[in-house]
């Protein structure tokens, strides 16, 4: 990489081109957990000699360490595009993201008009290329886009205007393709060294005494991947932390970790299980084994071959079962997950799914996101799937079939405070994505 050129661009940049830098980086700032930036785990790139002395072999370290790479030169003005992803995807980790940003050809004319004015500098060999044209690229390398930001509509800031035309362009996305610039976060599309990793399953229990035994026994029988059950008994009522321990006593080949909760709700109990964890992945299993668990063969296969970042199950593609869920619940799934995919630009079919799957070092992310956005999300499904969004992860959905509770009772008793306390998180959610509002 070091001795050909690989982007059009002159150090001597145009006025526009760096002010368009400024507006850049404070909109990617803002999509950045603090932990990486605080850990000096992000790189921001905006020239070619930066960009080859990154990536040259010296730079091994820094290299391994970067969690998000920022490249603030336009793709359009890379030489040859598939080249330079083919090569940085032989150098950088395979959890390493990249953020990248590309002038829309829907404004292609009125840079020519910039360059006559001498505000920018045209290159005569710049493509300027369609989302459609970006994907013939990505196709052709091991890259893929996992989000897109809306928020970009002009190359400088004029006072309100740039700020009410964001908030606009966020709503109603379809504005976007008026914008001037697209934003992409990028993810390798194959992975292969995260297989046959420990998975813990993060297992949140109320009152459960009759389905620990059966828990246990379904994992040893139907499991076909290395397994690790954490119990987290949220002070329960009945024998459900004696049965929990009588288990682990009986069944001494099986890596069992039991732990008390804070009476606080399912996302607490989820907390405390993720962080004492030994798993590389972790997936959360309702013990009301609703969602049968041989499917969690299935979420393993997605996240260690790296189809995700968040395997979100899903229990609303197949047919469900009778009796397994309330006509209201029903609506209630519905409508937050038209909603939430409004607020995140994510597609999401089933927002209240307990089930769900990824990578252990991500819970820190989900968790600053969290108390940055001061949110009291009680079963913190909803948090998983924000968090996820906002910071530019890959979101799938894992259909599953939902089966009727064998024992026990239901904890979703207080729908009516449940439903406020949900609106309440996605009112929340919404200024944060949408109105970008801290």
């Amino acid at each position: 990489m070091h001795s050909e050129k690989i982007v059009l661009e002159t150090i001597d940049k145009s006025f526009l081109r760096t002010k368009w830098e400024s507006i850049l980086k404070k909109i990617i700032i803002r999509r950045i957990p603090i932990k990486y930036s605080e850990n000096d785990q992000v790189i921001f790139l905006n020239s070619e000699n930066e960009i080859k002395n990154f990536f040259s072999k010296s730079n091994s370290e820094k290299l391994k360490k970067t969690k998000i790479i920022v490249i603030l030169t336009p793709l359009n003005n890379f030489i040859n595009l598939i080249k330079f992803l083919d090569t940085i995807d032989k150098i950088l980790d395979e959890d390493t993201k990249i953020i990248i940003n590309y002038f829309s050809v829907s404004w292609k004319y009125i840079f020519n008009i910039f360059s006559f004015l001498g505000l920018i500098k045209n290159f005569k060999k710049s493509l300027f290329f369609s989302k459609k044209t970006f994907d013939v690229f990505l196709n052709c390398t091991n890259y893929e886009s996992s989000k897109k930001l809306n928020d970009i509509s002009l190359p400088f800031e004029i006072p309100l205007l740039t700020r009410l035309l964001s908030i606009l362009f966020n709503i109603f996305p379809f504005l976007s393709l008026f914008s001037f610039a697209n934003i992409f976060y990028l993810r390798k599309r194959v992975k292969r060294s995260s297989s046959n990793e420990l998975m813990s399953l993060i297992i949140p229990c109320k009152n459960e005494e009759e389905n620990i035994k059966n828990i246990i026994s379904e994992a040893k029988i139907k499991l076909n991947f290395q397994y690790q059950l954490v119990f987290v008994d949220d002070l329960s009522e009945d024998e459900t932390k004696k049965n929990i321990l009588q288990a682990k006593i009986d069944n001494p080949e099986t890596n069992i970790k039991v732990l008390d909760g804070v009476g606080k709700g399912k996302s607490r109990a989820v907390d405390i299980g993720v962080k004492n964890s030994d798993g590389f992945y972790c997936a959360i299993l309702d013990a009301d084994l609703t969602v049968k668990i041989e499917d969690l063969n299935s979420f393993y296969s997605a996240i260690s071959i790296g189809n995700g970042d968040l395997i979100n199950g899903t229990r609303l593609v197949y047919k469900l079962e009778n009796n397994s869920m309330r006509f209201l619940n029903i609506l209630g799934n519905k409508f937050f997950s038209y909603l939430i995919t409004f607020i995140t630009s994510s597609n999401v079919s089933d927002t209240l799914c307990g089930t769900k799957c990824f990578k252990k070092s991500d819970w820190e992310i989900f968790e600053e996101f969290r108390i940055r956005n001061k949110l009291n999300d009680i079963w913190g499904d909803f948090n998983i799937i924000f968090a996820s969004s906002f910071y530019g992860y890959k979101l799938i959905d894992l259909p599953v079939r939902y089966y009727e509770r064998i024992s026990g009772e239901t904890k979703m008793k207080r729908r009516f405070y449940y439903f406020i306390n949900m609106l309440k998180l996605c009112y929340l959610a919404f200024l944060r994505f949408k109105i970008n509002y801290k």
